[in-house]
């Protein structure tokens, strides 16, 4: 997820831009919640859970976030989850991949 937010943050770089709201916090049972805003108004937000598997290194994240962005005066904003099946964002200037799953299956179906 920070690599995505660097990303974002890169998109749209203004060098005179601070970070004017930082919070993020990590819990005994594994989750987090973290969110973010500039001065030149990018906001991201983003939350999840660890789920440990039964093996060292195995188990999971399932993360839900957003982030906005404004790019010659249109603001973007992208909603996103990320589990065992990837990373799925949507917004109105994105393409819709919802119907992917049908047609390549669930990851587990590959391996």
């Amino acid at each position: 997820m920070i690599v995505l937010l660097c990303l974002v943050a890169l998109a749209v770089a203004d060098k005179s831009a601070r970070i004017v709201n930082y919070q993020s916090g990590i819990e005994e049972d594994g989750s987090y919640a973290t969110e973010f805003e500039t001065t030149n108004g990018i906001k991201a937000k983003g939350d999840g859970i660890s789920y440990p598997g039964n093996a060292p290194n195995t188990g999971n994240y399932v993360m839900t976030g957003s982030y906005s962005y404004t790019w010659e005066g249109v603001t973007y904003t992208v909603n996103w989850t990320a589990d065992e099946n990837g990373f799925h964002p949507v917004g109105d200037h994105l393409p819709d991949f919802s119907h992917t799953r049908e047609h390549i299956g669930f990851v587990d179906d590959h391996l």
